[in-house]
């Protein structure tokens, strides 16, 4: 059973760590306040006012360059280059986070539990989504005035943390591992667990820093035949999910809702009414993630998220040609815009946040559950990586996109996207809920042999039991062993 000094360090670490991801949302509401902040500093500077394409530019690198640091001098200073950097360097600490937070809470959890733990980051970072679609809103913090303070506010947090992580157990896994203080880490067990439930959990721990030969490095991972398919693997659903077009939904759904012609007012208030439905969703992945499994729940969120924008660029199409001409053999006809169509925009982007929360944690486990021990932290920093340059490609350049193409178009790139790593992801991704790394990696292993075969048809057939064999026997045993082992331990 697990002690108050757990849930003291799992709280501190969910709101200082990944609650940090507010940072991300509070721009949303607050963009025509900033944008015109930004306006008026470079009239002031050069005369002249910015032209769209050169403020939808800025802007999306005020976006994409994510931080708090330097948010209030930018402000007295009127340097949007400073808020820029600032966000920039803020960024960095979200990147680590999001690779630390879940690998520490599933490190000093009991096995049993590292399921729910290892989705509780994703939690808080929606939980952290809504809240700074609130504190963003002109009418709490987000107008001309006080904008720098919602920008500032995670501070609190963050500063929470610095004060009390110290105090804090370190992880099991580490301190025996790295530092090899055996005494140390049997104490951090207890005071993490208890007395009596320790020598269980420590000897796993103790089974697997014996079986691990050190740490993965870059190269090995890169370059071990048995390890390249799980990295695939962890690095196609990360793709994946960012083109669901997560991260212009939640940087530029306030833009939507003002393209489907909804006043401004309305329209923030309307990302603050998704930003809630997507929290809500998100709170039941843990069960839907133990009761459904990994891989069907990653497909249907794929999919449905692909059905989610498909419908959003039709509606819009709707919404936004005042006529369309439809050609016929003998007529043609002049079709009037269809004024319901922002309803169906609306609901199109509500129905985008339900299917997108109840699959979000998953890009953020499938590494951890692929590798051993030894390469989980090399392949969890390489997805992680992949993941947020992704994000900064599209939250960079979605705006000025959209300005080329149009709205209609330019939810395209991601439908497509979808379609490919949705197949992709259909014949590589094995379900890894209640399974022993041996067989995960064999039925990944199966799935790439059926593909290189051309019997694409064979990858989710179940292998034979001498097809299993037969992989075993080509495989390198460290990939799987230190895995098994504990998790026998346990």
């Amino acid at each position: 059973m697990v002690t108050s000094k757990y849930f003291i360090t799992v709280t501190t670490v969910v709101l200082g760590g990944s609650a940090q991801f507010y940072s991300y949302g509070v721009v949303n509401p607050a963009q025509v306040v900033i944008t015109d902040w930004i306006n008026q500093t470079y009239i002031e500077r050069y005369k002249t006012p910015l032209s769209l394409t050169v403020s939808n530019v800025i802007w999306s690198f005020v976006v994409s360059s994510i931080a708090i640091g330097a948010i209030l001098g930018a402000s007295f200073t009127r340097s949007p280059e400073i808020l820029i950097f600032g966000r920039f360097i803020y960024g960095i600490n979200m990147g680590l986070s999001s690779g630390l937070v879940p690998m520490y809470l599933m490190e000093i959890t009991p096995y049993r539990y590292r399921g729910p733990a290892g989705t509780l980051h994703q939690i808080a970072v929606a939980f952290s989504d809504w809240f700074s679609l609130l504190i963003g809103l002109p009418e709490v913090l987000g107008d001309a005035n006080h904008w720098p303070l919602a920008f500032a506010l995670p501070g609190v947090p963050a500063f929470a943390l610095v004060c009390i992580l110290p105090f804090c157990p370190e992880s099991p896994k580490y301190t025996l591992g790295t530092k090899r203080d055996r005494e140390r880490a049997l104490k951090d067990v207890e005071v993490l667990i208890g007395k009596e439930q320790a020598p269980h959990m420590f000897e796993s721990i103790v089974r697997e820093v014996a079986l691990d030969e050190g740490d993965g490095t870059f190269k090995e991972l890169f370059t071990r035949p048995d390890l390249r398919i799980p990295l695939v693997v962890s690095i196609l659903v990360m793709i994946a999910q960012q083109f669901t077009g997560c991260t212009a939904v939640f940087a530029f759904s306030t833009d939507m809702f003002l393209n489907a012609g909804l006043s401004p007012v309305l329209a923030r208030f309307s990302t603050l009414a998704i930003g809630i439905v997507y929290f809500l969703f998100a709170c039941t992945s843990p069960f839907l993630i133990h009761k459904v499994g990994r891989r069907s729940l990653s497909l249907f969120q794929l999919a449905s998220c692909m059905l989610a924008l498909t419908m959003l660029s039709l509606f819009t199409f709707l919404q936004t040609y005042e006529q369309v001409t439809l050609l016929t053999p003998y007529h043609s006809h002049k079709l009037l815009k269809v004024e319901w169509a922002r309803y169906g925009t609306i609901f199109s982007l509500v129905f985008y946040m339900c299917v997108y929360g109840v699959g979000s944690p998953i890009p953020w486990i499938i590494a951890s559950e692929l590798f051993t021990q030894q390469f989980r932290a090399t392949a969890v920093t390489v997805s992680v990586f992949v993941a947020w340059t992704f994000a900064f490609i599209v939250s960079t350049s979605y705006l000025p996109f959209q300005q080329l193409v149009g709205i209609t178009l330019s939810y395209f790139p991601f439908i497509i996207g979808l379609a490919v790593f949705g197949i992709f992801i259909y014949i590589l991704l094995p379900e890894t809920r209640d399974r022993p790394m041996v067989e995960i990696i064999t039925e990944v292993h199966h799935r790439t042999a059926s593909i290189s075969a051309g019997r694409p048809w064979d990858a989710s057939r179940p292998p034979s039991r001498q097809e299993v064999q037969r992989l075993l026997d080509s495989m390198d045993p460290r990939s799987y062993s230190s895995y098994d082992n504990s998790v026998s331990a346990e």
